[in-house]
C-alpha cells in the first residue's frame, strides 16, 4: 500500500514553516480526498479565528493554495501531498 504525507507550508510576514500534518497509508484517490479535506478544515495556526476560507486546487489535485482570513490578519497556506518514494527502513514503521 502506498504511503503518503500531507505537508503544510504556512507563514506570516517573513517567517515561514513546512510541517507534516498527517501520514496516510492508502490509495491515491483516498489520499487526495484526505488532502482536500485537510485543506478545507485544518487550522494552520493555533488560536486563529477564521472568518472565511478560500481553497484553490493547483494542477491535478496534489496541491491546494488556501487563503484563511482571520479577525486580525490573512494567512496564505499551501497543502501538498507527497508519496514516499524511498526509505532506508527495512520494515514498515507504523505511522504516528
Amino acid at each position: 500500500m502506498p504511503r503518503w504525507v500531507v505537508v503544510v507550508q504556512s507563514g506570516y510576514g517573513e517567517s515561514y514553516s513546512l510541517d507534516e500534518v498527517e501520514h496516510i497509508e492508502d490509495t491515491l484517490e483516498r489520499a487526495r480526498a484526505r488532502l482536500y479535506e485537510l485543506a478545507c478544515t485544518h487550522r494552520p495556526r493555533t488560536g486563529l479565528r477564521q472568518k472565511s476560507r478560500k481553497v484553490y486546487r493547483i494542477g491535478d489535485g496534489y496541491e491546494y493554495f488556501v487563503t484563511v482570513e482571520g479577525k486580525i490578519s490573512t494567512h496564505h497556506v499551501l497543502y501538498r501531498l507527497a508519496e514516499l518514494a524511498w526509505s532506508t527502513d527495512t520494515e514498515p514503521n507504523p505511522w504516528q
